[in-house]
């Protein structure tokens, strides 16, 4: 009877080991399958991920060459383009629910953001897109895709360009960004909702700089015109003076 409970407990063992190996060498496949499939459902746009590689037992891993493309009628090949994330979670972490991560960390990431007509932004269609996806809070349920809490979000090093009709295209100053305890008040949250927690920092930080090098040039033009009346003035009065000179 031991002799055969002994059996039973080592192929529960290896079947256990068995299993968890097999999950291991799919999951990078189902966390990029989940990524180019839940990332259009809420942006509206084609979202592709070169690589992803996550450890089940250590709960560490990074996303490689993630590419957000730009909605219908913006040119360029995307809105956004990050080189490398690296994430961490909890040992088995991804088999929770929610899934708790504790760090998501974006060093270095590339935004384009393109205004047609000085109003409007591809980051901001982007945005309306995620926001008409996600349901409100009270039909969670309802939402596509897991339940998120992140403890630690970072953004850093972010480089950013700005392309408008009236200032070219410009190079912009993204101040770096960290959020915590997403999702943790509401027991998690969609991803819905965790892409609008994340994006309207960076969508706000974007627009903000784009609005600063609207002014400036405003101010430019306005100096420059000032300026222009001042000589012409002062011209003017040399010439007053050149009259009723008796020299």
């Amino acid at each position: 009877m031991l002799r055969w409970l002994g059996i039973l407990i080592g192929a529960i063992v290896v079947l256990a080991v068995v299993a968890i190996v097999v999950v291991t060498q799919r999951l990078d496949g189902w966390v990029k399958n989940g990524i180019e499939t839940y990332g259009p459902h809420y942006t509206g746009v084609a979202v592709t991920v070169d690589n992803v590689s996550l450890s089940l037992l250590s709960g560490r891993g990074e996303v490689r060459g993630l590419r957000v493309a730009n909605p219908e009628g913006y040119d360029g090949d995307y809105a956004m383009q990050v080189g490398r994330i690296e994430i961490a979670l909890r040992p088995l972490g991804v088999l929770d629910d929610p899934v708790i991560i504790d760090v998501i960390d974006i060093e270095g990431a590339e935004v384009h953001a393109q205004s047609r007509d000085l109003r409007d932004t591809n980051l901001q269609v982007i945005m309306r897109n995620v926001r008409a996806a996600t349901p409100p809070p009270a039909e969670d349920e309802e939402a596509a895709g897991p339940q998120l809490i992140i403890e630690r979000f970072a953004l850093t090093d972010t480089e950013a360009s700005v392309t408008a009709a009236r200032l070219g295209a410009v190079s912009v100053r993204v101040p770096d960004i960290e959020l915590t305890e997403i999702g943790r008040r509401s027991n998690g949250a969609s991803i819905g909702q965790v892409l609008q927690q994340v994006l309207e920092p960076l969508i706000a930080a974007v627009l903000t700089s784009m609005a600063e090098g609207r002014v400036r040039e405003q101010l430019e033009e306005r100096g420059l015109e000032l300026r222009g009346r001042a000589e012409e003035e002062a011209e003017r009065l040399r010439d007053r003076l050149r009259d009723i000179s008796p020299f």
